[in-house]
């Protein structure tokens, strides 16, 4: 048996353990919305008190139904907070209150019945819902009232006098209801009094709580006593008249027979009469003793009278009596039970009261739970219960169970059971990683590399939230403010460092021969066109070959080109032409007759616009827009300079000479709106991604944008570090399709424009005077006098996906280590590579410029660096401050990562709390605060507690440095947003995230993520010739199902087996994931990925036992069926293009599609949609099973020997 000191330590660790686990549920639940109208009231009379101070507060007219002792606690709360952190704190404040009533619960049951009672003590207040529920969730204060009335009734059951008078005061002006603990106290002293003529407690009693109030209440009204008497009276009253209703959701014999909320002039005296009565019989047995154990039934009585007997009771009324009861139910079993019971129940009618206000708060009812309990009679059986467990509680107080002493005996014993079972031995510990180990890790970063890299660049424009972050990235380039401020921007930063080395922003050929011409233009395949002045056409292709091949009877003014056909105008007309193949016009002279000429209705050409199958004509007096360049043209008649069309020719945007843009309907010919703001322009461009027009001005080097969707304008100078400086504006616009890239000519210089942002972030120089797009070629053809340039178009969406790319290669590589320290067997790490390389999710994530990835290879190697101290191969120190670092950039990528620094402080604190349980306090390794870095121990130095400052140091003042330094070049520079300070910054940040309540189609709860119910719908793009593309960032489901099933496999073994490595992989899962469950906002499948590493190891771990028990076989066909999902699935993960009828093959389930919703309510036609081929199923099924039979037969043939060879070294291993 373990000795009495031994039992004492488990007995704390306990008390401890439960507290901190009751702490934790309450942080959950402090960001819910709670109750507005409460929560606001408090924020309001906190900002007041903070403003006008104490003796302005309760000025006339202005509503406050609480006594004063609270408003100092808001008082506090309202100096120091404002706007979102206020309204934490008001919700948080009865979360320090809660740990000292179980504290202080705990200590009374220790000292009259034992350990066990003072555990359970604790538990029964820290985990029970009533008050988590009622407290953080709501946002009340009733625990902050309880406090101060147990304390008085335990320094009272003590004999001091003058404190449980002071306590019992300041409990009776924290809410009148807690005034309670004063009335059984005086009573308790009077009858001290008439019995043995004690005078002295009454006199102290009466004392302390008078000078309490007086000094609690002067501040706010005056120095006169009788006055503070009057005013405190005349507030008791006023809030007892504020609700004049038979029962305010308190379930009592009022609501039972007259229902809630019913007016109550004929029965309030009544009620009035049956709360003197109990309030008087709960008093009763204080004439016979007037011990802790007596006080605190005759109290409990009491809160079970004011709850259960008057009119206008609340449902939180009981509130006290459970921390009143919480002694005799941890000690007494015969209290227990209907204590449970009552709990509940009270419980229960929180939730009901709480849902009735659905105008306000964001919390339903389920509808059977609205059909049943809910319902009439379910609130009668529900009131009866509660009453009955009152009463029987009552009863069995009053007939000998009001003793403080237990009646069964507590065997506590927190030492876990000896194992029952026995791993194989390649589960158990692991080692420091070998050479062999760091070649596997590397053939996984490879693998991922390869794999995640094929058509990184497809599609070539932003897609989902790229138009976030990687537009971000551009803006950070050109010093702009960053459009998106809601995340730290490490990732961000990693994303412009990838487009300065990727990008490819530079010349790579020119190209001569290109003749005198005055038009230019380059068709989408990559055929250059030009006009001279002669009225000479001439098609040549990228080499250079080809010749005239028409002519014009006038000067050409106006050249383009789609879908193999050219464009030509003139002053007097416009024609069409199919464009010859350039070689075969080489030699040759005759030119070809034009297919089509139209009559110009206007004297003078600007320009062309060509948009779907219509051809606009601009010119100086107007538009002339031509359906299928047939027939009479709709015109629009205006001064105007430049136009330019949108994709489908419905809108042409056109630019006047003040330089407003006239958004003109092509089908009417009417201006359907004005873009106004910008100044006089020369050449216009429209972004269709972005949704935005581009004005170049006249005179000076800036663009004027306006955004179509909002109607903003901004006008964005083209000078930047980046750019240089311009001494003139710009001359032409040309915006790539594939990429939507503005490309602007101004100053000998052509300027690289983001048009998300509207950002330019290069300049590249070139002497051309004009721009053409070859849209296959990805290339810019800038024409001048000499020939053209040919400038790189094509590798930005590489150039900022790449990073991304190379973080998965270090997630994966940091997982294969992680998993060679963790477990013996070289298996799990080649598993879990294995997992990571086949699953969608880790695929999809990797290809995206989002900030997920980002966060995620840096969490697990943090986490690495964490294990990796208990095994160091130099030292600790280095390896704990190692991963300081890297969860603290991790911090700087997004806040994902402070539950990983949260873990870590977990995890140090139980294994502080394991050693000191142990006796052997500072023994427990790297994290033991107790402990002594290694650094310092091989010099000598033997202080304990050093390791809590290195700790500290690594894991808090680190990450926080970083997280600040990481915002020096936004703080530093232009690019601060909106002028925001990192304080006001953060309120934004938290503000947005929280607030993200609007439902979305893609969104999905936390509990749906392990079983992919709702992968997340990123892009969609089709071609001319039917095929579409899809990204989906969808888990493989043969591994993510296989790892719920193999989560909760570890979760038994990690128990069963003490198994420290399963045990930290479920850890290290939980802290990322468990805190999402509570967060009411939209959620979606990907918040998910940050846990996955350690939920793809688990299942690793699995495999690996099913391996080493004799399952190779299975272990081999499960591989196989993940690598044929993989393969079936790549084209839904990857934008590899499809047929568009046979996409319907890839929603395997109804919730896959975009219609289907889980927010705000579930809302799904279960039929799956789409039809495709039987015969194509089969193929894309064969060519998913030829690649698993590949892998299985590759498997079997190296199964044997492998297995045999793993299982001798894990032997080996586990002997060393």
């Amino acid at each position: 048996m373990s000795s009495a000191p031994s039992r004492d330590r488990d007995a704390r660790l306990a008390i401890a353990g439960v507290i901190a686990l009751g702490v934790v549920l309450r942080l959950l639940v402090v960001r819910a919305q709670g109750f507005p109208t409460d929560v606001g009231t408090f924020e309001a009379w906190g900002e007041r008190i903070a403003q006008v101070g104490p003796g302005g507060f309760y000025e006339p007219g202005y509503f406050s139904d609480y006594p004063p002792a609270y408003l100092y606690v808001l008082w506090l709360l309202g100096a120091l907070f404002d706007g979102e952190i206020l309204r934490l704190a008001v919700k948080a404040i009865s979360i320090p209150a809660d740990v000292v009533i179980a504290a202080l619960a705990a200590a009374v049951a220790w000292r009259h019945a034992g350990r066990g009672p003072a555990v359970a003590a604790a538990t029964l207040w820290s985990l029970q819902p009533g008050p988590i529920f009622a407290g953080p969730y709501w946002g009340q204060v009733d625990a902050v009232g309880t406090l101060p009335l147990v304390g008085a009734l335990v320094a009272a059951g003590a004999r001091r006098w003058s404190t449980a008078g002071a306590l019992a005061a300041l409990a009776a002006l924290v809410k009148p209801q807690f005034g309670i603990a004063l009335g059984v106290i005086v009573v308790a002293v009077a009858i001290d009094f008439v019995r043995d003529a004690a005078w002295r407690p009454a006199a102290r009693v009466i004392g302390a709580a008078v000078a309490t109030a007086y000094v609690i209440a002067a501040p706010f009204y005056g120095l006169d006593p009788l006055g503070v008497g009057s005013r405190l009276v005349d507030l008791v009253r006023s809030a007892s008249e504020t609700y004049p209703y038979t029962s305010l959701y308190a379930f009592n014999g009022w609501s039972i027979f007259f229902d809630f909320w019913q007016p109550d002039e004929a029965l309030v005296r009544y009620g009035a009469l049956l709360l003197v009565a109990g309030l008087v019989v709960s008093c009763a047995p204080l004439w016979w003793r007037r011990d802790l154990a007596g006080l605190l039934a005759a109290t409990a009585f009491a809160a079970f009278a004011f709850y259960f007997l008057p009119t206008r009771a609340h449902e939180r009324y009981l509130f006290p009596a459970f921390a009143l009861l919480l002694p005799f139910a941890a000690a007494r079993s015969r209290i227990l039970g209907p204590y449970l019971v009552l709990a509940a129940g009270f419980a229960t009618t929180l939730y009901f009261a709480f849902t009735r206000y659905q105008q306000i708060v964001d919390l339903r009812a389920p509808d059977l739970l609205e059909a049943t309990l809910f319902g009439r009679y379910g609130q009668i059986a529900l009131a009866l219960l509660m009453i009955a467990s009152a009463a029987l509680i009552v009863w069995r107080l009053t007939r000998g169970e009001a003793r403080l002493d237990s009646d069964r005996r507590y065997e506590l014993a927190l030492a876990a059971p000896r194992p029952t079972w026995t791993l194989p031995p390649g589960l158990g510990l692991g080692r420091v990683p070998s050479r062999g180990d760091l070649v596997v890790a590397l053939c996984v970063a490879l693998a991922v590399l390869a794999t995640r890299g094929y058509r990184l660049d497809f599609p070539r424009d932003m897609y989902f939230d790229e138009v976030y972050h990687a537009r971000t990235a551009f803006e950070l380039l050109a010093q702009r403010e960053p459009y998106e401020w809601t995340h730290p921007h490490l990732a961000k930063e990693i994303m412009a460092l990838g487009i300065l080395a990727f990008g490819d922003d530079r010349v790579i050929g020119h190209e001569v021969g290109l003749g005198a011409q005055t038009l230019f233009t380059v068709t989408n395949d990559g055929i250059r066109l030009t006009a001279g002045d002669d009225g000479n056409l001439y098609v040549r292709d990228r080499a250079g070959r080809g010749g005239p091949f028409a002519r014009t009877t006038d000067p050409p003014r106006a050249l383009a080109a789609t879908d193999g056909r050219i464009v030509v105008a003139t002053d007097r007309q416009v024609c069409q032409l199919a464009i010859p193949v350039p070689s075969s016009r080489t030699g040759l002279r005759d030119p070809l007759p034009f297919d089509r000429c139209l009559v110009s209705p206007f004297a003078r050409t600007l320009g062309l616009a060509i948009g779907g199958t219509s051809v606009s004509l601009a010119s100086a007096g107007g538009l002339a827009t031509w359906k299928d360049f047939t027939g009479d043209p709709v015109v629009y008649q205006g001064d105007l300079v430049a136009a330019t069309a949108k994709a489908d020719g419905s809108e042409v945007y056109v630019l006047d000479p003040k330089g407003s843009v006239e958004v003109v309907d092509t089908t009417k010919g009417s201006v359907s709106r004005t873009l106004s703001g910008g100044g006089p322009g020369s050449a216009i461009a429209y972004a269709l991604g972005a949704n935005r027009v581009f004005v170049a001005r006249a005179k000076e080097p800036v663009l004027d944008v306006y955004d179509l969707e909002g109607g903003s304008h901004e006008g964005v100078p083209l000078a930047n570090a980046r750019t240089g400086a311009f001494a003139s504006g710009v001359t032409a616009l040309a915006v790539v399709t594939r990429t939507q890239f503005l490309y602007a000519l101004a100053d000998g210089r052509v300027v690289v424009v983001e048009t998300h942002g509207a950002s330019p972030f290069a300049a590249i120089a070139t002497g051309a005077t004009q721009l053409g797009i070859d849209g296959e070629g990805d290339a810019l053809v800038a024409a001048g006098p000499t020939g053209a340039d040919v400038v790189e178009t094509g590798r930005h969406a590489f150039a900022w996906r790449l990073p991304g790319v190379v973080f998965a290669a270090l997630l994966a590589f940091c997982v294969v280590l992680l998993a060679r320290r963790l477990f013996a067997s070289g298996l799990v790490p080649a598993l879990a590579g294995t997992a990571i390389v086949l699953d969608g999710s880790m695929f999809a994530q990797a290809r995206i410029g989002m900030n997920d990835v980002y966060v995620g290879a840096l969490i697990v190697a943090g986490w690495y660096f964490v294990v990796a101290a208990y095994r160091p191969r130099r030292s600790a120190t280095t390896d704990i401050l190692i991963a300081g670092v890297l969860l603290g950039l991790a911090a700087a990528t997004k806040w994902a990562a402070f539950y990983a620094v949260a873990g870590v402080a977990l995890a140090s604190l139980a294994v502080t709390a394991y050693a000191y349980r142990r006796g052997r306090a500072g023994s427990g390794g790297a994290l033991d605060l107790a402990g002594v870095p290694d650094v310092l121990a091989r010099r000598g130095v033997g202080l304990a507690g050093l390791n809590a400052v290195l700790l500290f140091v690594a894991f808090a003042v680190i990450p926080v440095i970083l997280y600040v330094g990481s915002y020096v070049p936004w703080f530093g520079g232009p690019t601060i947003p909106f002028h925001w300070d990192l304080v006001e910054l953060t309120k934004q940040m938290y503000w947005y995230h929280s607030g993200l309540t609007a439902p979305h189609p893609a969104g999905s709860p936390w509990w749906s993520w392990p079983l992919v119910l709702k992968p997340v719908y990123w892009y969609f793009g089709s071609s001319s010739a039917g095929d579409n593309a899809y990204i989906y960032d969808a888990g493989n489901v043969v591994l993510f199902w296989g790892g719920l099933v193999a989560f909760g496999w570890c979760a038994v073994a990690a128990v069963r087996a003490r198994s420290v490595a399963l045990g930290f992989v479920l850890f290290a899962a939980l802290v990322q994931y468990v805190a999402w469950i509570p967060i009411t906002r939209v959620l979606f499948f990907y918040h998910f990925f940050t846990a996955l590493p350690f939920y793809l190891l688990a299942l690793a771990a699995a495999l690996a036992f099913l391996w080493e028990t004799g399952r190779a076989r299975f272990v081999v066909g499960y591989i196989a069926l993940a690598g044929a999902a993989f393969v079936y699935f790549y084209p839904f993960i990857s934008a590899q293009p499809v047929a568009g009828a046979q996409a319907g093959m890839f929603f395997i389930l109804p919730t896959w599609t975009y219609d289907c919703q889980f927010y705000p309510t579930f809302v799904c036609n279960v039929a799956l949609g789409g039809s495709f081929s039987v015969g194509a199923l089969a193929l894309r099924l064969a060519l998913a099973l030829a690649v698993a039979g590949g892998l299985a037969l590759l498997a079997v043939g190296i199964a044997p020997p492998l297995s045999e060879r793993l299982r001798l070294r894990a032997s080996s291993e586990a002997r060393r």
